[in-house]
């Protein structure tokens, strides 16, 4: 079932990278951003969390959330998707912010490559958990 999500994923690649988000203005980030993907290694490396939380959530645990990349020609976006699917083949969710690669609709369900998760969240108690990616966008606005 989460099996397939447990595989390693380091091959982050490309010479910038878009960083959109439901809670976030979009961001560019030079692909060898050593925050964002240390950032994204983290969210990575701790997907089994999300997974544990995602198939059997606590009363207190909503709104799960996972950041897929998306490429078309050289543009490579990462978005978050809701309403996941992760049980079907391939996975799907729904894109839960408005994208800038041309072949993507906000709320379209759309199939996605595990390989491709470059971070996850969900809030417990009204707190986030996970948004790695997120916090280190969120770190970087402030400071500039």
């Amino acid at each position: 079932m989460g099996d397939r999500f447990a595989a390693d994923h380091n091959g982050v690649t490309g010479a910038s990278i878009v960083i959109s988000g439901n809670d976030e203005n979009f961001g560019s980030v030079h692909s060898d951003d050593e925050e964002m993907l240390a950032a994204i290694n983290t969210a990575r490396g701790s997907l089994r969390q999300f997974l544990d939380a995602f198939f059997a959530p606590k009363e207190n645990q909503r709104s799960f959330l996972l950041k897929v990349a998306f490429e078309k020609g050289e543009q490579r976006e990462h978005i978050w998707l809701a309403d996941l699917d992760l049980v079907s083949t391939p996975p799907t969710g729904v894109v839960a912010n408005e994208p800038r690669i041309s072949s993507l609709e906000y709320m379209q369900r759309v199939p996605f490559d595990p390989a491709m998760v470059s971070d996850w969240m969900y809030y417990e108690d009204g707190c986030l958990v996970g948004g790695f990616t997120t916090r280190v966008l969120r770190a970087s606005s402030r400071s500039n």
